[in-house]
């Protein structure tokens, strides 16, 4: 059994011997007691000295004094501190961190006898958080100037690429003939590309820098794919190939997410699929993967008859700067950044990309995303005379033939399919006794006998009881009105089939034969007769264009003019005020970035003033994330980016000019 003796000399064995500094002191700074490891924490050769050298803590040991009016406070209030750091001198005073665990020890009658602790050094702790503190303040320096140089990297190529761009454009709708136009075709191409290469570049690069941002918003999910296919469509028509897609009808579609950055990943996917397919088809199938009450995950496939990648290559396709075929005699260009930022854009959206391929059997690029559900999930009404409809789907194509027939069960149509024009007229005689069809879709590009030669035959025949007729068209079969009408079609439907727009057009079909000719004019690529105005409304709507840039100037006024409008100049902010203090102008498109005054500032300056105020549209090269937001900060009303087209152009006049 231990004594008393051995007790306590088994407590002063450890308070010998702690790694921890040990204190005794007295309410007004003179230490009582120490242990060893104090005294060599503190600089002194033994604890009597330290005991006897340290007669005033405050002064004698606290580089800032008031530090030990602040113990005893806390002491006061609480009877105890925990991590308590401060600054000491050690005795050479050389200077040292400490952190102080202490409690106030009492007499009897409450009053306090004495403080006792424990005390760790911790200036190496201090010397890391210093250390990282400099680090992430280094970081945060080199962020930002990444960030300003990619602001200016943007603005500096984007300014010149809008005036390549914009003045050919407005070349193109002059009276070019032959190699002239061939020259000007070749020249705007090449812009579009350097424009995607940039843009690529930069998103990588904000990317690596940590400054590309989700925009998360309500959106509508058939619409984003359904414009981002019409863009595409155009591509895959010119190297005559079936472009599809096919969104499930269980699939919700009003979601929240980044409507832009999922048009982004399906704009390379797809376009890559195109430009490795060179006969057959490149699809784009939508469905919902799972789904819960508030999220559903969205699983995105394209598929195509291409090339295929070897395995070796498919190992490295999402690393950056990196391409199926890398060698100086490869066939198809491009950064090597598409599919890298792809695989950025979906893992920020916490989602999977990858892919399946043979080489020479085509590749099937898949991912899947993960989005809010908006709480009023609504779908389109299937009207009511749709159901039960006798339809025939005429296509070569079996991938379209399965989309097509997908959406008529959905509207409960009653569908069949034909491979050809053949077969369309045998099974619309064989119907006609007992159940005639009621609407034949037929496409219009089939071997032996197209779209147009089918309906002929079909209007033609006296054994085929009268059908209405819907035309599937892609891009490039412009036909006139007469020829259609000839034929017995009543309507057109733009290839990729859109769900939407099909339903549009079977409901405007059963209510009467109108034939809708406005996509294929708009889709023509001539400048369409809604773009100009009467001369009297010239005189009536005042635009000033703020830029300083004369390459820029004459692509605005030229675009302006070819919209119809006239405009006046100025190329500083500072004229912009000169100007509106003498014309009551309508409209201001703005340019950010000019000498003596910038837009921004001119806009504050507008906006604090009395009076008339003036629409004003920012057209900048600024087109970073956040510059749209600083534009609508300064009091712009709307934000268009370099380079600027003339249909874009056309529409923000449109949103801000007066009725």
């Amino acid at each position: 059994m231990m004594t008393e003796a051995d007790i306590l000399g088994m407590y002063r064995s450890m308070f010998d011997n702690a790694i921890e500094g040990i204190f005794q002191t007295t309410p007004t700074g003179q230490y009582l007691n120490v242990n060893p490891a104090l005294a060599r924490m503190y600089g002194y050769a033994s604890t009597q000295e330290l005991v006897e050298g340290l007669t005033r803590i405050d002064n004698q040991l606290y580089v800032d004094p008031r530090r030990r009016d602040e113990f005893i406070q806390q002491m006061g209030a609480n009877d105890y501190v925990r991590g308590f750091e401060s600054k000491i001198y050690r005795k050479d005073r050389s200077v040292i961190w400490i952190s102080e665990n202490a409690r106030t020890v009492r007499n009897p009658d409450g009053s306090i006898a004495y403080y006792e602790g424990m005390v760790e050094d911790i200036t190496e702790r201090k010397r890391l958080e210093a250390e990282l503190i400099e680090s992430k303040l280094a970081a945060e320096e080199a962020n930002r100037a990444k960030s300003e140089f990619l602001a200016n990297m943007s603005h500096e190529i984007r300014t010149p690429l809008n005036g390549v761009i914009g003045m050919t454009n407005l070349l193109l709708m002059s009276k070019l003939e032959g190699e002239q136009r061939t020259f000007a075709e070749t020249i705007r191409m090449s812009g579009e590309s350097l424009l995607i290469v940039v843009n690529d570049i930069l998103d990588f690069s904000k990317i690596e820098a940590g400054k590309l941002d989700l925009d998360v918003v309500n959106f509508d999910l058939r619409e984003a794919i359904d414009g981002i296919m019409d863009l595409l469509a155009v591509q895959a028509h010119n190297k005559g190939i079936e472009l599809a897609s096919f969104l499930d009808p269980h699939t919700p579609t009003q979601i929240r997410g980044d409507p832009g950055r999922v048009r982004q990943i399906i704009n390379n996917l797809v376009g890559n699929a195109i430009k490795f397919t060179a006969q057959g088809e490149v699809v784009l199938s939508v469905s919902a993967q799972t789904e819960t009450i508030n999220e559903v995950v969205i699983r995105f496939e394209v598929r195509d008859t291409g090339i295929g990648i070897d395995p070796e290559a498919q190992a490295r396709l999402f690393q950056a700067f990196t391409q199926a075929d890398g060698s100086t005699t490869r066939r198809y260009g491009g950064t090597g950044l598409g599919l890298a930022i792809s695989k950025r854009l979906v893992e920020l959206m916490h989602g999977q990309i990858g892919m399946n391929s043979r080489q020479g059997h085509g590749s099937t690029f898949w991912f899947h995303v993960e989005f809010g559900k908006q709480p009023d999930q609504r779908e389109p009404v299937t009207p009511a005379d749709l159901a039960g409809l006798h339809v025939l789907i005429v296509d070569d194509n079996a991938t379209n033939r399965e989309i097509m027939s997908h959406y008529a069960r959905a509207w409960s149509m009653r569908a069949t399919c034909a491979a050809g024009g053949a077969e369309a007229l045998k099974l619309l005689r064989e119907a006609a006794v007992d159940d005639p069809y009621e609407l034949v879709i037929l496409d219009m590009q089939m071997p032996e006998m197209d779209g147009l030669m089918l309906a002929a035959e079909i209007t033609k025949d006296k054994k085929i009881p009268a059908v209405r007729m819907l035309m599937l068209t892609s891009l490039g079969n412009d036909l006139a009105a007469d020829v259609l009408t000839a034929a017995g079609i009543v309507a057109c439907v733009l290839k990729p089939v859109q769900r939407t727009r099909l339903l549009d057009r079977l409901t405007e079909v059963m209510a009467g034969p109108v034939l809708k000719r406005a996509e294929q004019i708009a889709a023509s690529g001539r400048l369409p007769k809604k773009y100009r105005i009467t001369p009297e409304k010239q005189e009536e709507i005042r635009i000033l264009v703020a830029e300083d840039n004369r390459v820029n100037q004459m692509v605005a006024l030229n675009m302006l003019q070819k919209l119809g409008y006239r405009a006046k100049l100025a190329i500083n902010g500072s004229e912009v005020l000169k100007e509106l203090g003498e014309v009551p102008y309508d409209l201001i498109l703005m340019d950010c970035q000019m000498p003596v005054m910038d837009g921004y500032e001119a806009t504050r300056q507008i906006r604090a003033g009395a009076g008339r105020q003036p629409r004003i549209v920012a057209m900048t090269a600024n087109a970073m994330k956040g510059d749209e937001e600083l534009c609508r900060a300064a009091g712009m009303d709307d934000y268009l980016s370099k380079p600027v087209n003339i249909e874009k152009l056309k529409a923000a006049i449109e949103r801000w000019l007066p009725e």
